[in-house]
């Protein structure tokens, strides 16, 4: 069991989102999570069509859009506890750079069942404290 957004966390996230389906879109996410047990991160994802080609700590020099929230409102939207439009509508999750294609345009992919069952495994096997 990982502790939710540790390294091997994010190396498991990598693993298993590099078996979704191919889709049409590409993008790279810059995200920094508050709160969390080692303070506040910074990692990034590359999604190359619709799969996950890359996941990583640290910064991404040509990230398409920057992602910040706290770690309990992420835990919440990977579990399904809540859409990530629904966390930026509240002002919970705060999108900077093509906002557009990430809450839009990703969330064809979101809504996929491959993606809901990638979120499910990856909450199961999270040490969320």
């Amino acid at each position: 069991m990982s502790e939710f957004l540790s390294e091997e966390w994010l190396r498991e996230l990598e693993d298993s989102g590099s078996e979704l389906p191919k889709g049409e879109i590409s993008i790279i996410s810059q995200y920094e999570i508050s709160g969390t047990g080692q303070g506040k991160i910074h990692f990034y994802t590359v999604i190359e069509n619709g799969q996950f080609t890359e996941v990583a700590v640290g910064k991404h020099k040509d990230a398409d859009c920057g992602i910040s929230t706290n770690a309990a409102e992420a835990f919440k939207i990977l579990s399904g506890e809540k859409k990530v439009m629904e966390a930026f509508m509240q002002g919970d999750l705060k999108v900077k750079g093509d906002y557009k294609r990430y809450l839009l345009e990703f969330d064809s992919i979101r809504k996929s069942g491959p993606w809901k069952e990638m979120c499910k495994s990856m909450v199961l096997g999270t040490d969320q404290h």
